[in-house]
């Protein structure tokens, strides 16, 4: 009886201390809950890049600033949620040669068009998916 009450109590420490170092990790730079947003320079409105604006299409996009000079997709986080169908289940980058990044948070199943979630300036951007 003895051993098992024992068993009892180094499990729950364990899990205590499992979701403790959860939360640490959860938690940004700053303490905060909220991850840390991705930095990048300001669009000079000059910049073919100004125009794209966040929730505009694929297809809007590609109107706007012509075909990418490479595209690359990739999965988020949520992928990996059991059960989850919904968006943003992957992601969709289209990088200009010269201009910067167009990120786009991608549709769920069968609907792989996305929508832009981020506009990101890089004028030294070489235009290769990394």
């Amino acid at each position: 009886m003895h051993m098992r009450r024992l068993m009892g109590v180094v499990l729950i420490g364990m899990v205590m201390g499992l979701g403790a170092g959860c939360a640490k990790r959860a938690a940004g730079p700053s303490g905060s809950a909220a991850p840390a947003a991705a930095t990048s320079a300001p669009v000079p409105a000059n910049s073919p890049l100004a125009k794209v604006k966040v929730g505009m299409s694929e297809q809007d996009v590609r109107t706007i600033l012509g075909p990418p000079t490479q595209e690359n997709e990739y999965v988020s986080g949520k992928a990996f949620i059991p059960f989850y169908y919904g968006p943003d289940r992957s992601r969709r980058a289209y990088f200009y040669k010269g201009m910067g990044r167009v990120v786009f948070s991608g549709g769920s199943g069968f609907n792989r068009t996305g929508t832009v979630s981020r506009v990101e300036y890089d004028p030294a951007e070489s235009g290769t998916a990394r």
